[in-house]
């Protein structure tokens, strides 16, 4: 019984140590018709992209989770080439287009950032930060498009690994 006691105890002291996690994450999407490539292949342009901005918007948010909670994150997406190239299907199938994934069509983007504690003082900020993700040259498709049902795959895994290596989080 005293055995489960200190358990017990040990378990909700470490609970309690523990620094809280989910910064507060705002994402702002600038210009979208500016963007190198947010092309619509076999979709309503409007739909596809409020799609995309609603998917890596919710990446981020979701990456703000591994940020202290008193944080704050504000992301204001300014370009953005994604994956692939759209190449046209001469007549072939029910779109006149598709989006063709391979090892040197990698995802861009760039976006402005500030980063602020819970007293709103700014830790870090830069008004342009350009990714891309070029892979490593023995991508499969399978590795390029990661799973079967995440089309933004490599946007996604770029975003995860600047937060990573920027902010310093696992």
């Amino acid at each position: 019984m005293k055995k489960l006691n200190r358990i017990t105890t040990v378990l909700f002291a470490s609970l309690l140590s523990t620094t809280a996690f989910a910064a507060e994450v705002n994402v702002k999407w600038e210009d979208v018709d500016d963007y190198r490539d947010i092309e619509a292949v076999s979709d309503i342009q409007e739909r596809f992209e409020k799609r995309i901005m609603e998917d890596l918007t919710a990446h981020w948010k979701e990456l703000g989770t591994k940020l202290p909670e008193d944080h704050k994150l504000s992301i204001t997406m300014t370009d953005l080439d994604l994956a692939g190239r759209v190449e046209p299907t001469y007549g072939v199938g029910g779109s006149g287009h598709i989006r063709v994934l391979d090892s040197v069509s990698f995802p861009t983007m760039t976006f402005s950032y500030t980063y602020t504690d819970g007293s709103g003082e700014v830790i870090s900020e830069d008004t342009e930060v350009r990714l891309k993700d070029l892979g490593d040259g023995s991508s499969t498709l399978r590795s390029i498009h990661g799973t079967s049902d995440d089309s933004l795959y490599r946007e996604k895994r770029l975003m995860t690994e600047w937060v990573r290596r920027h902010f310093d989080v696992r």
